[in-house]
Formats: structure tokens, sequence, C-alpha cells
């Protein structure tokens, strides 16, 4: 009896150096992986601090200047165009819609169609009267010219905004 104790002893001794050893080792492969993951946190950290540095030069008002001259094609402001919201009638807005449709309309278009309403959203449509042939003609049909919409060109970084990496635990 006594030496089936014993070799049961021996065998959880064993058994115990075996899980402590591969404990160890697993310890070790893990400080491994952290020193890796440290370094590619700080190499991180450096391509971020790079990347900043190019959209800070990429941002500067001159450049982008120089960029809106080029593609954009805009002419300086002129004093006319300068005016005051005081000064400035819902008449005065409609007619530069309308002028600017005009020359945004392609060769051929289509021709101003009828409209009864065009719904706009945020504003509140006026009460409807009681009987519609009371309205002048102005206000119970309007001419509409359909005008293509040309969407700008996005504008695509060449490199993702910032990210702040930060290390687990913090």
């Amino acid at each position: 009896m006594l030496r089936f104790v014993n070799i049961c002893l021996v065998l959880a001794l064993v058994a115990l150096a075996y899980v402590i050893y591969e404990g160890k080792y697993e310890a070790r492969a893990l400080d491994e992986d952290i020193g890796g993951l440290r370094k590619e946190i700080e190499t991180e950290r450096d391509a971020v601090a790079v990347l900043r540095a190019e959209w800070s030069l990429l941002n500067r008002p001159d450049r982008i200047e120089r960029l809106a001259k080029k593609h954009l094609k805009l002419n300086a402001a002129r004093p006319q165009q300068l005016v005051t919201i005081e000064t400035v009638s819902d008449s005065a807005f409609e007619r530069v819609r309308m002028e600017a449709a005009e020359d945004s309309l392609p060769a051929g278009s289509a021709p101003p169609s009828k409209v009864k309403s065009v719904a706009m959203p945020g504003v509140a449509a006026p009460a409807a009267p009681e009987n519609l042939d009371d309205l002048p003609a102005a206000t119970k049909t309007v001419s509409v010219k359909t005008v293509p919409i040309k969407a700008p060109p996005a504008f695509q970084p060449a490199f993702p905004p910032p990210v702040t990496v930060s290390p687990p635990g913090q």
C-alpha cells in the first residue's frame, strides 16, 4: 500500500512539474508578444505623427488657395456682390436663383414645365385659400426649368484621418 501511495505522489509531482513548466514558457511567449506589440504601437504612433505633419502641410491656406485658383476657376468677389442681409429681399434671392439656373442650363434642355406646388423641407406651407379661382394667375402655376445638378468632385485625402492608439490599461 505504501508503495502505491509513493507511486501516486511521484506521478502527481511529475504532472505538477509539467504544468508549471508549460505555464512558465507560456508566460515567456506572452511577454515576447507584449514586447512586439509595444514596438508596433510605437511604430504606429510615429506613423500617426508623420500623417499629422503631412495633413498640416496639405492644409496650408496658401496651398489651398493656389489649388482653388487652379481647379475651381473662381473669381474674386466684386464689390457689387457684397451686401448686407437687411438690403436683400426675397425677390433678389429668387432672381439670383433663376439667373444661376439659366446659366447652368445645357443647350437643348427640356422646356419649362408647369408645377402646382413644390414642397420644401423646413418651410411651412401657407394656409390654402377657400377658393383657388380667387388667386392671381401667378400663384396658381409656376414655370420651372429643370437643371441638372453637377456635384463637385469629392475631396479624397491621400490618407485617413489620424487615429489615436493607446496601450491596454490606459
